[in-house]
């Protein structure tokens, strides 16, 4: 992407907005950083991609903060913490009515468990969340799940992917493509062609987005 996106510094873990105008990512050991990777947003305007700016205090703390995911409407923002009690955690915070973004808060234990949760991807339909887990019931290393929003807004208990989706290996970073219908992930089974590969996969039904409207 060139300047001033990429630096002589660590840059990684993107999410676009779904028009194309709102970049966040990490950067790590950035200059005036709160702590060793925190997550940074950029605007496209008419000149290009604003200078990044780290995104709030209220996200970005002396953890390690990464792997941003923004809700469809830009609104809410998921990503993952390092934290001293439960590994990696998912947390959320939205924006507030001033543009602000709300202190960030801990997923329940619907998502998060004492292992690592990682890679959130929410869908276009804003009520399907995947994400990666070696705590919760699976078939051995990082494991996919999802997890449908409850009319409350609360999330519902974690469903495994299934077999041969997740394997003993280690399976995360999905993502599904806005028609439902396609999924990528990222894994390390026996058939890669070196380290972590990238993989793709038709969404059963029921374990695909709900469908949107058109």
């Amino acid at each position: 992407m060139g300047e001033p996106i990429n630096t002589a510094f660590n840059e990684g873990a993107q999410n676009i907005s779904q028009d194309g105008q709102m970049l966040v990512f990490t950067g790590c050991d950035f200059p005036g950083g709160q702590g060793s990777c925190d997550i940074y947003v950029s605007y496209k305007t008419d000149n290009g991609w604003t200078k990044p700016v780290g995104i709030s205090k209220n996200i970005n703390t002396y953890a390690w903060e990464t792997q941003p995911c923004l809700s469809p409407d830009k609104q809410t923002l998921y990503f993952v913490r390092g934290t001293t009690d439960a590994g990696n955690d998912i947390f959320v915070s939205r924006r507030q009515p001033n543009g602000s973004w709300s202190v960030a808060e801990r997923l329940d234990s619907n998502i998060n468990t004492k292992g690592n949760e990682t890679t959130p991807f929410l869908h276009a339909d804003n009520q399907t969340l995947y994400f990666a887990s070696n705590g919760h019931p699976g078939f051995g290393g990082q494991d996919l799940f999802y997890s449908r929003r409850r009319e409350d807004g609360s999330w519902g208990p974690a469903v495994n992917m299934g077999y041969p989706i997740n394997t003993m290996d280690e399976d995360a970073s999905m993502v599904v493509a806005a028609d439902g219908l396609t999924a990528y992930f990222a894994s390390d089974r026996s058939d890669t062609r070196g380290a972590l590969d990238i993989y793709s996969f038709q969404l059963p039904p029921r374990r695909a987005p709900r469908k949107l409207r058109t």
